[in-house]
């Protein structure tokens, strides 16, 4: 759920992950999230030296967070003969926020318009993972996409062609939810695969001021509060909307009622050598069908995507 790495590591990382970017044409507009975010993150790294007791610039600590998760991210797959394919969502990084540990404001500062780009950087992530663990990739464009008729990647995974659906939680209204859970698993029956999942993204409906300006021993205390306030939301859907996500799974057998939930913010500990930046990151699997009873086989992606969201290799 986190790592402790020195900052001077950590930035020498966030600019090779710059300087590797412009090497593939993708440079940050004037004013975009990608450029403050790394201005932020220097000014806040530049501070932590002045004063690694004092330092205080959450916004800094936030996106050099953020930054370095792509970094890894990006690391882990640019060496791959299917990396062409994530070209397009690697544009998005120009207009985007490259990263999703906190909630991101509504109007895009290079556009002025909705957010919708940054809406969909957890595609890219999910094309990131598909291409680390699976094969014969096909992923939407995030561009010129199908207009929400199809789920945004499509690979085999483990011998069968599975597929996922992600959305991008704006609110945590029951209804809100359950409308992106029947969007999803529509686009998973239009699409040709074995079976497919849908991938909430939760990072607008996280408690994030509980855990960003707090000290903490382990990054498992931060992580619970936020999986908490999440289960909450969850617990009031299955209540209130039993019978319309009884009718959904019903009507769309190839689409796995566990649904993912990628959880991600950020926060600070207590370390041998001060008090450090870490990024929370996981994901919660939960069972919309109200039932705790599922095949073996259908937890192995959702393991999978959690195990390349901590970037640890199968099974390590």
């Amino acid at each position: 759920m986190g790592t402790l790495e020195h900052y001077d590591v950590i930035i020498r990382q966030v600019d090779c992950l710059v300087e590797y970017l412009k090497s593939i044409q993708v440079e940050a507009e004037l004013s975009s999230h990608l450029e403050s975010d790394y201005l932020a993150a220097h000014e806040f790294y530049e501070g932590y030296k002045k004063s690694p007791y004092g330092n205080s610039y959450p916004n800094g600590r936030i996106a050099l967070g953020g930054l370095h998760e792509l970094y890894k991210w990006i690391w882990s797959v640019k060496n791959s003969n299917e990396f062409d394919k994530l070209k397009p969502h690697l544009g998005l990084l120009v207009q985007a926020a490259p990263r999703f540990n906190s909630a991101v404001p509504m109007l895009n500062p290079v556009t002025g318009k909705q957010d919708d780009k940054t809406n969909k950087f957890i595609e890219a992530i999910v094309g990131f993972f598909a291409i680390a663990h699976g094969k014969d990739v096909d992923l939407d464009d995030p561009v010129s996409s199908s207009a929400g008729e199809n789920p945004d990647a499509i690979f085999t995974f483990q011998g069968k062609r599975v597929s996922v659906a992600c959305k991008t939680l704006r609110s945590s209204k029951p209804a809100t939810i359950l409308q992106n859970i029947e969007s999803g698993a529509k686009q998973i029956s239009r699409c040709e695969c074995d079976h497919g999942y849908i991938l909430l993204n939760g990072m607008n409906i996280l408690e994030h001021d509980k855990v960003q300006d707090q000290i903490f021993t382990t990054v498992a205390e931060p992580f619970g509060i936020l999986k908490s306030g999440l289960e909450k939301i969850y617990e009031t859907v299955l209540v209130d909307c039993k019978s319309e996500l009884d009718e959904i799974f019903r009507l769309h057998p190839k689409v796995s009622p566990l649904v993912i939930t990628a959880i991600h913010s950020v926060t600070r500990l207590h370390s041998s050598i001060g008090v450090l930046s870490t990024s929370l990151k996981g994901t919660t699997v939960t069972n919309f069908r109200g039932e705790d009873v599922y095949e073996e086989q259908e937890i192995k992606l959702p393991h999978a995507f959690n195990e390349f969201i901590h970037n640890r290799e199968p099974g390590a």
